[in-house]
């Protein structure tokens, strides 16, 4: 097929109104022999030549048209809103653009509730980049317009150490300087006084050269994950009866403590610390082994690692360190040491099936066991049902559990018997991630539990990586900063406008049509009208473009939404954060889970239509009565800053919570039910 032809296979598909995907793309482009679709990524392209595009969704990075931090839009997109994410190619050099290439762009809009004119004013912002270090423009405040310069992310790096400056807003007619801040590992802008500038040169030199440790040792700032599984021939100190050990994990202020195994010189925990390292931190992560007893709790043993071990051998998997002080004991621990920059970094999601078991072994004498299985990877946990009176319990329980460099490299499955105070342990087994990760999936596959008479587990389990073109961290240039002597006064009616510009960027900054970067080459950014547009993808001849965002000048314009059930596993009876999040794929919800606020997702997408910007009322019914948990409001970019808590107060015992969403102006817009993944627990509210 000739590329002369595309437009009007294209405008053909849109007339069938067929939404498109790898099979019609197929059935209607068979003879393109270069030609991709990738759904959950939410990008295509079909080209004429040898050039495979290799996309990736921006959702922090830097970017010519929003930072998604602050929340600020770039003068260069001259008023227009964004709706959709933001997509880049690899630069491909001064061949690129040779022949014919089309892409294809999800978007976030509801295409049957837009009119003609809104139709109309769809666009897609195209632009030509290399790299991108700071775009100048001019914005308009109050008092007249100012220039300002679109500060982008930077690393300062030297022997081994990684600082960070915020993206943020700087005035070029200002002197800048800068300030470290110990807590964050960030520097940031700040008023500065007279006798600055000696200050500023000192702590410039601690972030060049951080402090050592006790020890004389440089530690590299970051995240130490460390996990006990069990311990092994613990010392028995009473007369009577064995050890009630528990484990308690020290380092420096920090500290992570397991529950109680019952009387068990075996026991099992698989407790998982998360430990913040700076570079002056102590350097080693101790281990204290007590039995728990009325009164005051018998040391059981104490061990020691060292950090620097830690990242001389990359990382512990089911190590074996002796308890010392005390006459027997061993503890199995696996620890690895993440870099600040990677702790958030996605690696993947695991599927996992705890189908069920058989020979559980029955510890009562009158009954048999009512087993349930809590699985855990570090500090997020899932529990099964109960099932009553079984040696062979069916669950067929269903979790998804997102992987991340801080993840440990083992999912523990434990079953217990459900009773009456503490639930007696039926066995345990693990699960390996860097195996699975190897062969991508488990099917049915039996497990022997360990620490018990008898008992198997049937698991499947599948990995699906997170895929390259997922997402794009900042192309961060390394350097080394240098410090300017200079002093800056930040005068009141700029501040205002920045602010202004980060709560209303489309009705302050002034419109241009190139981004000047600072190397003095001049870029134009296109508007470009697109061949085809259904209710999930626009499709863009790309040119010589490798930066894409779909765009409109109309604000509130109507887009899918997903309502999105999370809550927070490491709380106890933890609220439900309601989320409204641009449908499509799982970029949005991929952002709120590595938000560090602790989230994961506890329940099915919900999907409505809601304008953009325009605030809900979010009502929910309990009890017979109606209650107004706040408002939500969908934004298409910038930081997530709405969302409403479902209460224990308002839970009821079922699995799904009653939502209707009213606007002040239309009254209710959608009613419907959130499905949760497990029913409420009422008692505990």
């Amino acid at each position: 097929m000739d590329p002369g032809e595309w437009n009007q296979t294209f405008s053909q598909i849109q007339r069938k109104g067929v939404l498109l995907n790898e099979n019609v793309l197929k059935e209607n482009f068979h003879d393109v022999v270069n030609k991709a679709f990738d759904k959950e990524m939410g990008f295509g392209y079909i080209s004429d030549n040898g050039y495979k595009p290799r996309a990736r969704v921006i959702l922090q990075g830097k970017n010519p048209f929003i930072d998604n931090h602050t929340g600020l839009l770039s003068p260069v997109m001259e008023g227009h809103l964004p709706y959709s994410q933001v997509y880049h190619l690899a630069w491909g050099g001064d061949n690129m653009d040779a022949g014919t290439t089309y892409c294809i762009l999800r978007h976030f809009l509801h295409v049957p509730s837009l009119s003609g004119e809104e139709l109309e004013s769809i666009k897609v912002a195209a632009c030509s980049l290399e790299n991108m270090d700071s775009i100048k423009y001019k914005a308009e405040g109050e008092n007249g317009i100012i220039e300002k310069k679109f500060s982008i992310k930077e690393e300062v790096k030297e022997e081994n150490y990684s600082s960070t400056v915020r993206n943020e807003i700087v005035s070029e007619e200002q002197k800048a300087s800068v300030s470290f801040s110990e807590n964050e590992n960030q520097v940031e802008r700040k008023p500065l006084q007279k006798k600055s500038t000696q200050m500023l040169l000192e702590q410039m030199n601690q972030i060049v050269r951080p402090m050592a440790n006790a020890t004389g040792e440089s530690l590299e700032p970051g995240q130490v994950v460390v996990t006990v599984h069990k311990a092994s021939d613990i010392e028995k100190k009473g007369l009577v009866g064995k050890a009630d050990p528990y484990v308690v994990l020290t380092y420096g202020t920090q500290r992570e403590k397991s529950g109680t195994v019952d009387n068990n010189h075996n026991p099992v925990w698989h407790v998982t610390g998360y430990f913040d390292v700076e570079e002056n931190s102590t350097s080693e992560i101790t281990f204290e082994v007590f039995d728990e007893d009325v009164g005051k709790d018998d040391t059981l043993g104490k061990a020691t690692i060292n950090i620097q071990d830690i990242l001389e051998a990359s990382e512990f998997v089911n190590k074996w360190i002796p308890l010392e002080n005390c006459k027997s004991g061993k503890i199995l621990i696996s620890a690895k040491f993440v870099p600040l920059k990677k702790i958030k970094r996605a690696v993947g999601e695991i599927t996992l099936t705890v189908h069920k078991a058989k020979k559980i072994e029955k510890k009562k004498m009158m009954k048999k066991a009512d087993p349930y299985v809590l699985i855990k990877l570090g500090k997020d946990q899932h529990k099964t049902k109960t099932v009553n009176n079984s040696q062979n319990p069916t669950w067929n329980y269903e979790v998804e559990l997102e992987i991340t460099e801080a993840s440990p490299r083992q999912i523990s499955f434990e079953v217990f018997d459900d009773d009456i105070g503490n639930d007696a342990t039926l066995g345990n087994v693990t699960l390996e991630i860097d195996t699975l990760m190897q062969k991508q999936k488990v099917e049915n596959q039996w497990s022997q539990l360990e620490n018990c008479k008898s008992g198997q587990l049937l698991i499947s389990a599948k990995f699906t990586p997170s895929p390259v073109v997922e997402e794009i961290e900042a192309d961060i240039n390394n350097t080394v900063m240098s410090v300017k002597k200079e002093i800056i006064t930040e005068q009141f009616e700029e501040k205002k406008a920045v602010k202004e510009s980060m709560e209303e960027p489309s009705s302050v900054v002034k419109k241009i049509s190139q981004c000047n970067l600072e190397n003095g080459r001049s870029h134009s950014i296109e508007f470009v009208d697109p061949i085809y547009a259904d209710d999930q993808f626009v499709v863009v001849e790309k040119k010589a473009n490798n930066w894409f965002m779909v765009a409109s000048p109309h604000q509130n314009l109507p887009i899918n939404v997903n309502l999105v059930p999370f809550k927070q596993p490491s709380e106890p009876n933890s609220p439900i954060f309601i989320y409204p999040l641009p449908k499509g794929g799982f970029h949005n919800i991929k952002r709120v889970v590595h938000s560090g606020k602790g989230l994961k997702k506890c329940g099915y997408e919900k999907d409505c239509v809601l304008r953009a910007g325009e605030p809900y009322q979010f009502w929910t019914d309990t009890q017979g009565k109606n209650f107004n948990l706040g408002n939500l409001k969908t934004e298409t970019f910038g930081p997530d800053k709405s969302w409403v808590v479902y209460k224990e107060e308002h839970f009821k015992p079922q699995d799904y919570i009653e939502v209707t969403l009213s606007s002040d102006e239309n009254g209710p817009e959608f009613n419907g039910p959130i499905s949760l993944y497990d029913r409420l627990n009422v008692e505990a509210a």
